[in-house]
């Protein structure tokens, strides 16, 4: 069909293709944001890593590989694929595939323990309300009843895990609010440097 008003209308509970159009770019612009600054604060704390010159024993590094191995392999099997149709898809070797899930193993564990000590030395403490606003934000953004979701959340003992990932989060909120952003042209003009 031709892109106009009444596609508009047909396909959206909008009236004009330009409103289509607006909400779409709209939407785009969002996740392109919430992207980028992911990445931003991924490599914010990247280099606070590179800078404390974290030691991880490769026991721990062992153990975390095989925990993200294992929920790897259960994404695929819940998707209805095996792991030699996920190698030949992303063209690795079992090895490959072992070196990238053992170096994001060290990476997650490196960040963990870099924000801990930021943590630690902010003094960064997350109270039993914080905990319920998280709960409730999701559960909201879920569809699901909120003060059903914080009663099974406490019921379950798991607000200490989600206490944990807040003051992490809080802790790298306090780094990417420290660095000061920069264009990306710039950033790898530094780089070639």
């Amino acid at each position: 069909p031709p892109l106009d008003d009444e596609l508009a209308r047909s396909a959206s509970e909008f009236e004009t293709l330009d409103a289509l159009r607006e909400e779409i770019e709209s939407r785009l612009r969002a996740a392109l944001d919430a992207e980028l600054d992911s990445e931003f604060r991924a490599a914010a704390v990247d280099k606070v890593v590179e800078a404390s010159n974290v030691d991880i024993s490769d026991a721990l590094v062992d153990t975390r590989a095989n925990d993200l191995l294992a929920g790897l392999l259960r994404s695929l099997e819940q998707r209805g694929l095996n792991v030699e149709t996920y190698l030949q898809v992303t063209g690795q070797t079992p090895e490959q595939l072992r070196d990238t899930v053992r170096d994001d193993a060290r990476r997650s564990i490196a960040r963990e323990l870099v924000l801990e000590a930021v943590a630690d030395k902010l003094g960064i403490e997350v109270s039993d309300d914080e905990v319920n606003e998280l709960v409730r934000a999701e559960a909201e953004a879920a569809g699901e009843d909120p003060d059903e979701i914080v009663a099974q959340v406490w019921d379950r003992g798991r607000p200490d895990r989600l206490r944990a990932d807040l003051r992490l989060r809080k802790a790298l909120d306090a780094i990417a609010a420290d660095v000061k952003r920069i264009p990306a042209e710039l950033a790898r003009a530094r780089e070639s440097i």
